[in-house]
């Protein structure tokens, strides 16, 4: 039998890493392949969408925020199933040889997520054991379970990653990504880095366009952009704990759901609504990112709330400094999560330890991420 060593040696001729992300928004599954060495290369990126009942059953679980044993191994089942497919799908139509990758980086179905508390957690379904047998992979998964138990908050997860690909000797910069749930980096030239989330980012939007316009998004921001704010229901939804925490922090969808939404909002025309609920993303982001963003020249936007162009414009209201695409870099806005867990399950696989910001201010370095 073959030791560790050289079971670790073999891995890592093959240098091509799989990252996949389902991320609050759940409107699919993204995968990328990437090598690390000698430097960060995106390779090939693509999207897959859930099944549509798929997508009803996690939509459900998440809005009613309730989940029996028996339908939680199963819902846990099926989006491993989703998973294995879209990766088989993805490794078959880039002609990518199995022998080739390493390891897929697996970020999970985020169904809760609980940081606080006497007994933090974050429920990420999407069954790995699956996914390595049906695609015949080894899989690195759990990854903001581990980051929990080691004093962080499992969220996000990003920031470390971003400082590979995005950090300059020669200036601090701001990365912006922009999901369901809004999150930033603060890049230190090379010196550090910190990333929080700061609230919604299309979580609420999406998940009212879905319920009651039965379309999945608000292409481009056209709905909002014809519609006035709400005012009294903004500064009702302002004055939520989670906006008043102080950085790092974060959150999900147990929070920013449709729920959260005023009732006396949810009253006025569908334009109003998504007007109001565009502002509230574009000034929670704004507030959150205020500071660091005096020390900073540039803000690099990146996720699939780039696409919606009223809330970047209403984000641009609340910042002096201009935001720029990750394209400028040469990754797609989309990609960017993706390759990151692709690039945490490199670092596992090298046995290399990541950074863990605690709660308290702390800084760890740690080696605990599970093949």
């Amino acid at each position: 039998m073959p030791c560790y060593c050289e079971i670790l040696m073999h891995q890592l001729l093959n240098n091509i890493f799989i990252g996949t992300m389902s991320g609050t928004s759940y409107d699919g599954i993204d995968v990328c392949a990437m090598s690390v060495d000698p430097e960060i290369k995106l390779l090939h990126f693509a999207s897959y969408k859930y099944p549509k009942n798929l997508r009803k059953e996690i939509a459900k679980v998440i809005e009613h925020q309730t989940l029996s044993l028996q339908k939680y191994g199963e819902l846990d089942h099926q989006i491993g199933m989703a998973f294995a497919s879209a990766v088989n799908n993805f490794i078959l139509q880039r002609k990518i040889a199995r022998s080739q990758i390493c390891a897929v980086g697996l970020s999970g179905q985020t169904l809760w997520h609980h940081p606080q508390g006497n007994y933090p957690f974050s429920i990420q379904a999407g069954d790995a054991q699956v996914i390595s047998k049906r695609c015949k992979i080894d899989v690195v998964s759990d990854f903001r379970n581990d980051h929990i138990k080691l004093g962080g908050e499992g969220a996000p997860l990003v920031p470390e990653f971003h400082q590979q690909i995005f950090a300059s000797a020669k200036q601090s910069r701001l990365i912006l990504n922009i999901g369901g749930i809004a999150n930033y980096s603060f890049l230190e030239k090379f010196n550090g880095f910190m990333g929080s989330d700061t609230g919604p980012g299309n979580a609420l939007l999406d998940a009212y366009c879905q319920k009651y316009l039965d379309r999945p998004f608000d292409k481009n921001g056209l709905l909002a952009r014809k519609g006035l704010m709400h005012l009294s229901s903004l500064n009702k939804m302002l004055t939520h704990p989670f906006f008043k925490q102080r950085s790092p922090k974060s959150t999900g969808k147990e929070v920013f759901n449709l729920s959260f939404i005023p009732q006396a909002l949810l009253k006025q025309p569908h334009e109003n609504i998504l007007a109001t609920l565009t502002e509230l993303s574009a000034m929670t982001i704004g507030r959150s990112i205020q500071l660091k963003e005096k020390l900073v020249k540039e803000i690099i936007v990146c996720g699939g709330g780039i696409n919606n162009l009223f809330l970047l414009e209403r984000i641009s209201h609340y910042t002096s400094t201009p935001l720029q695409s990750s394209e400028i870099f040469g990754f797609q806005p989309q990609s960017i999560e993706a390759m990151a867990f692709a690039w945490l399950a490199s670092q596992r696989v090298k046995q290399l330890p990541l950074t863990v910001k605690k709660k308290k201010g702390l800084v760890g370095k740690v080696n605990k991420f599970k093949l």
